[in-house]
């Protein structure tokens, strides 16, 4: 035989092997594509944050920490007239609400039911916290404040007047965060995020006006300061309990000591919570806060802290 005839034979035993491979792998027309053995990967599972247990929603709140969430709030310039809320601490005349709603007030005024303002006659702002704390002469019923153990899922109510207009919403605790605000002045505190689950009246998610409002829980009792919202995500947020009672003790208030001057106790329901709203803005222990901006106003209130 010569040379090319032997070619020739290599050449289609070359090809008769190769064709045996392909009808024998797994590109073949009538079998399923090989997988890859599983036990060469890793699962990848991305964990829910810790602040948020799915599994068990009576979990109790973790304690505060630097990876909490972070909450970035801007706070722009006032220009005319703006609205808030407070609530009374004690009767004769010492209030919370947040420190964005008195900063920048040429004048500072609480609106009675009749529409007349009660001037506030000295404001104390915190540097650590958005919280006030105003001192008119004269109040109103106080609220009583305690430092609770909030676990995921509790139910929270808050009251005041948001648009401007008397208003309460009902949500649950959902986690911690931090917030960070930026803009007139510059904070970095804790806070409790709310999912707001019912607004009476509902006029959307956002609640601007009923900051400074309270937080409750179901005995009624204040828990926190809203201080401020997502209304995209339907959130709240409010400040920490432990950063609330702080300020109160650093200002020499001994709030909701006094019994006799206290609303009284209700259990609050996601039904009925509407309520005990209209009760404490009628006994003007929850109040709207207007803040004027203008060269007429300009008489502020004694400052302090």
């Amino acid at each position: 035989m010569k040379l090319r005839d032997y070619l020739a034979i290599a050449i289609l035993i070359v090809v008769a092997i190769a064709g045996r491979a392909m009808t024998s792998s797994d590109v073949g027309d009538g079998g399923s594509p090989r997988r890859p053995d599983p036990r060469q990967f890793k699962p990848s599972i991305q964990q829910p944050p810790p602040y948020v247990s799915r599994s068990d929603p009576a979990k109790l709140l973790p304690n505060e920490s630097a990876l909490d969430p972070r909450v970035i709030v801007e706070i722009k310039k006032k220009q005319g007239t703006s609205i808030g809320t407070a609530f009374s601490i004690d009767r004769s005349g010492i209030w919370i609400t947040a420190h964005h709603v008195t900063s920048e007030c040429d004048l500072l005024g609480l609106q009675k039911s009749n529409g007349k303002l009660v001037r506030v006659r000295e404001l104390t702002q915190r540097q650590d916290a958005d919280i006030s704390i105003l001192r008119t002469q004269g109040g109103s019923p106080q609220m009583n404040v305690i430092r609770p153990r909030l676990r995921i899922g509790d139910d929270g109510y808050s009251f005041g007047f948001p648009q401007g207009s008397p208003g309460d919403v009902y949500g649950k605790v959902i986690g911690r965060g931090r917030m960070l605000t930026r803009g007139r002045y510059r904070k970095d505190e804790p806070v409790v995020a709310w999912t707001q689950i019912r607004r009476i009246p509902d006029a959307g998610a956002d609640l601007s006006g009923i900051s400074g409002g309270p937080w409750v829980d179901a005995a009624g009792d204040v828990i926190g300061v809203h201080v401020a919202g997502s209304p995209r995500r339907g959130r709240s947020y409010s400040t920490a309990p432990r950063t609330l009672l702080t300020a109160i003790r650093q200002s020499d208030v001994r709030a909701g000591k006094d019994p006799r001057s206290n609303p009284p106790k209700e259990t609050l329901t996601p039904r009925r919570f509407a309520r005990y709203g209209e009760f404490l803005r009628r006994e003007l222990t929850v109040i709207k806060v207007v803040c004027l901006v203008g060269e007429k106003w300009r008489r502020p209130a004694r400052q302090s802290g």
